[in-house]
């Protein structure tokens, strides 16, 4: 297993931080550095790997694997990870220590991509033994706007049923929440605070948004019940508006999270927000610069039991849950491709200041996806 623990090692030591949105530029930012490794490193174990470009300096990493199976199994994972500026160690200098390898991406979601790269170099040496043609995919911009698995599926994505790789503690998720998100804004008149009247407040026009959001936020948690997920949910997480305390605010924005059950589309989202706020003058809903759909893969789905079954052999047991956050495999599943997620690592320590994985749990992933491949 010294060569799973090398992997991520390595991948941890290349940054790949997400921008997320804010112009920030320089080597430790974007995917292309750390795709271009994860290439390479396909094509010395004889695997066909390519970049496909979803933005300047933001590649996908396709690699695929033929072995004449009449299935194939796609593993993805995401690059990117999310900022380093608080971290309490140095976030590009792996260090092992009680077991742990700390780093950021280590575990959100370098571990599952080196679990997922090493299990497949490893079935190769058994080829004849492999059950599925593999296809692996490793996008970019998950941590911001999932575009990454939007665009692989936009440019003709083929596969059976897939793994998506997120630190789920070795449980295999198979149902989960989907989310949008949007913004509202409101337009006011400027005017001198000594003489409020001869404006328009938009802070104040927002008050009136946010009252009937927050209404119906509660008339959403107390809906019907999903029996994995539970309800759907709306919280308003920004707000921001004005110039100065003495100039009465000409604008006003709020930022949206709702987070979907399977089966709820950007429409149906949006249809009784429209509806929520028709009767407020000045009030724009903007259309969502995010939407990923919520999943559900039945229980009985082979990928979830062939999957389990593999759990099982490594670690006595297989724990299928669900989860309310938010993964490529909504997308995937989206469009016909059943998709679970699992992976190595607890996602209490995604973001953290002093990230770590456990690399039993590594070791342990590389070995079920191996058993997945070739018995």
């Amino acid at each position: 297993m010294e060569a799973a623990t090398k992997l991520l090692s390595d991948l941890v030591a290349i940054p790949s931080m997400n921008p997320m949105g804010r112009g920030r530029m320089g080597k430790e930012y974007c995917e292309q550095s750390i795709a271009e490794f994860v290439a390479e490193f396909l094509r010395k174990a004889s695997i066909d790997a390519e970049l496909q470009q979803v933005s300047p300096g933001r590649p996908n990493v396709i690699g695929s694997v033929s072995v004449g199976a009449q299935e194939t199994l796609m593993l993805e994972a995401h690059l990117d990870t999310v900022f380093a500026d608080s971290m309490l160690i140095d976030p590009f200098d792996p260090i092992i220590r009680d077991g742990k390898l700390y780093g950021r991406g280590a575990c959100d979601t370098k571990g599952s991509i080196a679990a997922f790269l090493q299990a497949v170099v490893n079935s190769l040496k058994a080829v004849k033994n492999m059950r599925y043609n593999v296809l692996l995919l490793f996008v970019s911009d998950e941590e911001y706007r999932f575009a990454g698995a939007q665009y692989a599926v936009r440019h003709g994505l083929k596969t059976d049923f897939g793994i998506a790789g997120e630190p789920t503690q070795l449980r295999i998720v198979r149902a989960h929440k989907g989310v949008t998100r949007w913004k509202i804004l409101t337009q006011g008149v400027a005017a001198h605070s000594a003489y409020p009247e001869r404006g328009k407040n938009a802070i104040y026009a927002m008050a009136k948004v946010i009252e009937k959001l927050q209404q119906y936020a509660e008339e959403l948690s107390t809906g019907p019940l999903h029996q994995l997920l539970g309800t759907p949910s709306l919280s308003v997480g920004v707000i921001e508006g004005g110039q100065a305390v003495n100039v009465v605010p000409d604008h006003c924005w709020i930022e949206i999270d709702r987070r979907t059950l399977p089966g709820e589309t950007t429409q149906s989202v949006l249809e009784p927000i429209h509806s929520l706020l028709n009767d407020l003058e000045g009030c724009e809903i903007r259309e969502p610069h995010l939407s990923v759909a919520g999943m559900e893969v039945a229980d009985y789905a082979p990928i979830v039991q062939d999957l389990a079954q593999a759990v099982r052999s490594v670690c006595g047991d297989a724990i299928v849950e669900a989860a309310h956050y938010a993964t490529d495999a909504g997308i995937y599943n989206s469009v016909g491709v059943p998709t679970v997620v699992f992976g190595p690592g607890n996602i209490a320590q995604a973001h953290t200041e002093s990230e770590y994985i456990e690399l039993q749990q590594l070791h342990q992933a590389t070995t079920i996806i191996e058993r997945f491949l070739t018995s």
